[in-house]
């Protein structure tokens, strides 16, 4: 049925999330460590490559959707996940810059890409929740957007070993 559609688009977002986690934070890494850059403009660098990367992929991913020979029930239900999801794959290069801000020893606060995510998802969820339950509903989209990529990425990395490793790779149905 549509179940594959569905399993690939899913098996690509635990790829994307956890690569885009872990290429920021190994970049970051590189750039304040290795470079001796500071840390602002690396970190800014960084989300604003990340960020437009995983719109236009989620975009693209999208399209192909829509343009496949699927179901409209199956294109739906991978646009609802889209929907869903888009945030928490945001989410993954920011977490990527936020631990390394921890692990150099520095404040992401500083980094204006990073403030002005914080400001667009607080907006967001401000429009849902009220202004008193800002600062709740700001960490507890933090622990959920954590948890779900974490989630999917251990997911598609257990599906990855389990059917051979790089025989096959990410995302192959």
């Amino acid at each position: 049925m549509h179940g594959g559609l569905i399993k690939r688009r899913l098996g690509q977002y635990g790829g994307a999330w956890i690569a885009s986690f872990l290429v920021v934070l190994l970049a970051c890494l590189a750039g304040v460590w290795g470079l001796k850059a500071p840390f602002v403009q690396v970190a800014n660098l960084m989300l604003e490559i990340a960020l437009s990367l995983l719109t236009l992929g989620t975009l693209t991913a999208l399209v192909l959707t829509f343009t496949a020979r699927e179901s409209l029930v199956a294109k739906l239900a991978v646009l609802a996940l889209a929907l869903l999801l888009f945030l928490p794959l945001l989410w993954a290069p920011v977490l990527g810059v936020v631990l390394t801000a921890k692990l150099t020893g520095h404040a992401v606060e500083y980094s204006g890409v990073y403030a002005q995510f914080r400001i667009v998802v607080a907006q967001l969820l401000l429009k849902l929740f009220s202004n008193s339950t800002r600062d709740a509903i700001w960490s507890l989209f933090q622990v959920v957007a954590t948890v779900v990529g974490f989630i999917a990425s251990a997911v598609q990395i257990w599906e990855f070993l389990r059917k051979g490793g790089a025989r096959r790779g990410f995302g192959a149905a």
